[in-house]
């Protein structure tokens, strides 16, 4: 399980709740998705009927069948973990030497570095002997292929050349 942040106050008037997390958010839980929040030691699924970010480190969140501010009171303070691994420090770097692959222009380069921004990574590659700044979002991401050092995405037109 991955840890998102805790549960600093509730918000408006609807249950929802504020997550803020330490080092950052990346991504956020869909509609429907169950989020663990740890009570008495135990974590316990929450579904989510809302989410969304409102800043790197602030996450709001409503879930089903809590519509008041006094539902979701007792939460304050409590851990909200998702499914999925944690992310480590440091294993984006790993990236380094991977091929990019736009399928939209049929550009390709090799990724230098990657740069951990809040809220966003960025991965520096090398394509036509310039170096672009390409932003590693999940929606731009078609395939990861480890053991062949490559990933495939479907950058939107002109993305690219906005580097030049």
């Amino acid at each position: 399980m991955k840890t998102l942040g805790r549960i600093a106050k509730t918000y408006g008037f609807e249950g929802a709740v504020v997550v803020r997390g330490e080092s950052g958010i990346t991504g956020e839980p869909n509609q429907g998705e169950p989020v663990f929040v740890v009570t008495d030691g135990i974590p316990v699924p929450f579904f989510v009927r809302e989410a969304y970010l409102t800043a790197p480190d602030t996450l709001i969140i409503a879930f089903d069948d809590y519509f008041t501010p006094e539902s979701v009171a007792y939460l304050r303070g409590c851990e909200v973990l998702t499914e999925g691994k944690e992310e480590q420090a440091g294993d984006f770097n790993a990236l380094a030497g991977f091929t990019l692959t736009d399928t939209r222009s049929g550009l390709s380069g090799v990724i230098t570095e990657v740069l951990e921004n809040p809220g966003q990574l960025m991965a520096v590659a090398v394509i036509e002997g310039k170096e672009t700044y390409i932003p590693l979002h999940p929606d731009l991401i078609i395939s990861v292929d480890p053991s062949g050092k490559k990933i495939i995405m479907a950058l939107p037109d002109g993305l690219v050349k906005l580097n030049d």
